[in-house]
């Protein structure tokens, strides 16, 4: 068997360390950033998170397109990075800074579309790390595609950190949305640097028009599913800023963004190894066979986190971010169920991305939008921004994941009973803990008390409930980690060793 940069160590070893480094790195990041939440929405007003959010829906919107997907065709793991590299490069370079150069002229009219003018300066500061992204695409692409999660932690917290240093002073003198987007704008140019300094090779612009075709190919149904993926994860920004108003709008964000916590923290995680691992088995004929532990294993950590978000999501608000935010409790709950189904489907993106099959992927995508937006205009009519919450959830559940079910079924030559049979005993076990919770702290005036003591009792009974199959589960994460200490061994992910 042939070994790898000198290093005997298969498929399997390289995925688990790699994932163990990315839960540790997606944890003391989240941590960093959910602490500078904290502070900063005690030390500035509802409104100004309004102003933020249609910002990061500009920013968002047109970082997904900046590179047209072409870091997919380098982060599958199955080409010459050599070859590929440097056309990705000047592809990504381009593109992110005409898409720079276009939120900046056209960032009055956005604003205006979101009816807050005052996010106008805001878009444009925040626009900046559209370009600042692009010029990292490669060696970020590179790190994630060599599994390198242990040296990314550092780079990472580098950036949190200095967002953290940045943002609490800007917030104290006044700036209000201006600090959240300029500390944004420097927590980038950390994670610039940082990439391009633990890259494993670092390659220069170039261009090759074969593959070019090749990489576009792959990539620009990617490009389009997640322009229109992140238009579906904002349009409700865009029609709950014109339906009610920018307070509503800044609830709204801190609790889509207290909700999607537990599903960016585990799809960041996953994501670490996802698709390069999903492309090497996919090439080897061993994806399908894998692809229910894969769901199996997620479930089990996401829904009784969600489920918890639900049941608590009034003291959660509360002691996290003081009694001003309390409104946003109602829309909290509703989006919990959506943070959970939001999991999965990351998930199966994922293996789309890694079965090579881009162009189902945005066709999904199309029917998620398609769905939503009149979900949403019905449900922030009847129900304000809880009613946004209902929406997301209702439209994942119903229309989401069937349709992905049924394309990786196919693809993957499994039934949808293989696929997701393992999910069932989680979603059981999470719904009835989290309605014990929320029975148990109803009486539980103390907000802190109440948090506290739910998650106790809800941790206990979750895990009571499904004591066997967590049991297996960690035997099975336990498995790889010796696996990865001790080197080549036959257990984790089958496969031959990754060639050079």
């Amino acid at each position: 068997m042939t070994a790898v940069s000198g290093q005997d160590r298969t498929l399997g070893n390289r995925a688990a360390s790699a994932t163990l480094w990315g839960g540790v790195n997606m944890a003391l990041g989240r941590i960093v950033q959910f602490a500078t939440t904290i502070i900063v929405a005690r030390m500035i007003a509802p409104e100004h998170f309004g102003a933020l959010a249609v910002a990061i829906v500009v920013q968002t919107i047109a970082t997904n397109m900046a590179e047209l997907g072409a870091t997919a065709a380098l982060a599958r793991g199955t080409g010459d990075p050599d070859k590929i590299a440097p056309t990705v490069f000047s592809i990504a370079l381009v593109t992110s800074g005409v898409m720079t150069a276009a939120a900046i002229a056209l960032a009055p009219a956005l604003a205006t579309a979101f009816d807050d003018p005052a996010a106008t300066p805001v878009i444009q500061v925040l626009s900046l790390t559209i370009l600042l992204q692009g010029a990292g695409a490669v060696p970020s692409t590179m790190v994630w595609r060599e599994f390198l999660q242990k040296p990314r932690v550092v780079v990472d917290l580098c950036s949190l950190v200095t967002v953290l240093v940045l943002v609490v002073p800007m917030a104290l003198d006044g700036w209000g949305a201006m600090a959240l987007a300029w500390s944004r704008v420097g927590g980038q140019l950390v994670a610039l640097a940082g990439y391009w300094i633990i890259t494993p090779k670092r390659y220069a612009p170039g261009f090759d028009r074969t593959v070019a075709a090749e990489i576009l190919r792959l990539g620009m149904p990617l490009a389009m599913a997640n322009l229109v993926v992140f238009v579906t994860l904002n349009v409700d920004y865009l029609l709950i800023g014109r339906m009610l108003d920018p307070t509503a709008l800044g609830l709204y964000l801190l609790a889509f963004n207290l909700a999607g916590l537990p599903s960016s923290v585990i799809t960041a995680v996953i994501r670490a190894t996802a698709v390069p691992t999903f492309g090497r088995l996919f090439s080897e004929g061993t994806l399908g066979v894998l692809a229910a532990r894969f769901v199996t294993g997620v479930s089990y950590g996401a829904f009784p986190i969600s489920a918890m978000v639900i049941a608590l999501a009034h003291p959660l608000i509360v002691t996290a971010y003081g009694g001003a935010w309390a409104p946003a409790g109602m829309a909290l709950a509703t989006l919990g169920v959506f943070g959970a189904t939001r999991i999965l489907v990351e998930l199966f993106a994922d293996l789309s991305v890694g079965a090579g099959k881009t162009g189902w992927l945005f066709w999904v995508q199309v029917a998620w939008l398609a769905a939503l937006t009149p979900a949403l205009l019905a449900g922030i009519t009847w129900w304000g921004i809880a009613g946004a919450g209902i929406a997301h959830a209702a439209v994942a559940c119903l229309v989401v994941i069937p349709l992905y079910v049924t394309s990786l079924t196919s693809v993957l030559h499994t039934s949808a009973w293989q696929l997701l049979r393992g999910s069932v005993r989680p979603l059981a076990a999470a719904a009835v803990a989290g309605a014990c919770v929320w029975m148990a702290t109803q009486g539980i005036a103390n907000p802190a008390m109440a948090l506290a003591c739910g998650l106790l009792i809800g941790s206990v009974l979750y895990g009571l409930l499904t004591f066997r199959q967590g049991k297996e589960l960690v035997a099975e994460i336990r498995g790889l980690l010796r696996s990865t200490a001790s080197g080549p061994s036959p257990a984790g992910i089958p496969g031959s060793p990754v060639q050079p």
